[in-house]
């Protein structure tokens, strides 16, 4: 469990002594467990007002029953939730004024598409002219003018999708709660789906908390991503910090793809087979002495011509086409043979063509190691296993 208290924020006072506002949602100590079976430990947050938090993590590491303890679905064991300094631990999901859309949609078959978006109103004794004008304005902003009079049944996927996100919204809801929304859809209308959703947010000034264990739904849609493993919070912080300074091993194996290389630190130096680097200021802690585990992402390094003085001698195992780039395995003697991949982009290929077998350089950016212990190294077999 690592310490997330420097990533998570606080009151704090201004020079005249006084407090700042407080977070919009401040969770804290939740546990929950069921039974022997321990779901959340003792997991801590701030949100603030107008932010897009992304919960990441892989199937069984608590971020849905933690969402679904911030819903008032679930009961905590311990800890409290506050929404702007009012306890709201013990509320009842009416109570919070959230809006929770769930990956099943859940609209009603036997509704239209108006039906189901004013459903929420109607419970609210509206008045028809304010739940028609309601209606207008959430059918623009979700793009499906014309089929108010639409059935589920006669909607793909992802305009159920953005019915179901209307009807989440209509009530102007004072937080809202998306529990894996996008993956029962297709990977071109997801992408979209995931536009329209945060451009949403951003427009209406809504606070949102998203459960994911799709790293790159979480980097491209959140302000804040909070990585779970276990029931516990691996770290907090923005896309950048978690993909560029992963605080564990766990975080660097799950987030994008990562080379991972056995060392040595030492004196400050990084050692990696027959090589010796600086060690990265970030990563140069009390705990990284010793055996070590060094990450490098592929795509921080450079493939160069075989006998460039700046490079390392490599030869090139296997070749992989994946759309926008390429990526190649190498094997690199210095590094005590490891095989590390390398990703190329098409540009790369066209003015450096590289064929399997082939001999070429390999360049590494030494200031961008990630290091870890070594005592993490299970970490790295349950990352790839999710």
């Amino acid at each position: 469990m690592l310490d997330t208290s420097r990533s998570a924020a606080h009151l704090t006072h201004n020079g005249n002594g006084a407090a700042s506002a407080a977070p919009f949602l401040r969770i804290t100590g939740i546990d929950k467990h069921f039974g022997s079976f321990r779901a959340l430990s003792n997991v801590t947050l701030d949100v603030q007002a107008g932010e897009f938090i992304c919960f990441l993590g892989p199937s069984g590491c608590g971020k849905s029953t933690l969402l679904r303890i911030i819903a008032g679905l679930e009961r905590q064991n311990a800890g409290m939730i506050h929404s702007l300094d009012q306890d709201i631990s013990d509320l009842p999901p009416a109570q919070r004024q959230f809006g929770i859309l769930f990956q099943s949609y859940a609209l009603f078959p036997n509704l239209n598409v108006r039906e189901n978006i004013v459903y929420g109103l109607r419970n609210r004794r509206m008045r028809s002219a304010e739940i028609d004008s309601r209606l207008n304005e959430l059918i623009e902003l979700i793009d499906l003018k014309g089929s108010e009079g639409k059935y589920p049944a006669q909607l793909s996927g992802g305009q159920q999708q953005r019915v179901a996100l209307a009807r989440a919204i209509a009530p102007s809801p004072r937080l809202l709660l998306l529990d894996e929304p996008l993956s029962a859809l297709d990977a071109k209308v997801r992408v979209h789906l995931r536009q329209q959703i945060r451009d949403l947010q951003r427009r209406l000034g809504l606070t949102a908390i998203m459960v994911t264990h799709d790293q790159e739904e979480a980097l491209s849609m959140a302000d804040r991503v909070v990585a779970m493993r276990d029931g516990e919070v691996e770290q907090i912080g923005t896309p950048t910090e978690v993909y560029h300074t992963p605080r564990s091993l766990f975080v660097a194996g799950f987030v994008g793809k990562m080379n991972i290389l056995p060392g040595r630190v030492g004196g400050g130096r990084l050692s990696i087979g027959s090589l010796s680097f600086a060690m990265p200021a970030f990563y140069d802690t009390p705990e990284n002495q010793g055996e070590v585990i060094a990450c490098l992402r592929p795509e921080q390094m450079r493939l160069k011509a075989a006998g460039a003085a700046d490079a390392l001698p490599a030869r090139v195992m296997q070749l992989e086409f994946l759309g926008s780039f390429w990526r190649a395995t190498l094997v690199v003697p210095a590094l005590g043979d490891a095989e590390i991949s390398v990703d190329l982009t098409s540009r790369d290929m066209a003015d450096m063509p590289v064929a399997i077998g082939e001999s070429v350089g390999v360049a590494l950016p030494e200031d961008r190691f990630a290091v870890f212990p070594a005592s993490q190294s299970g970490q790295v077999r349950e990352s790839v296993r999710q």
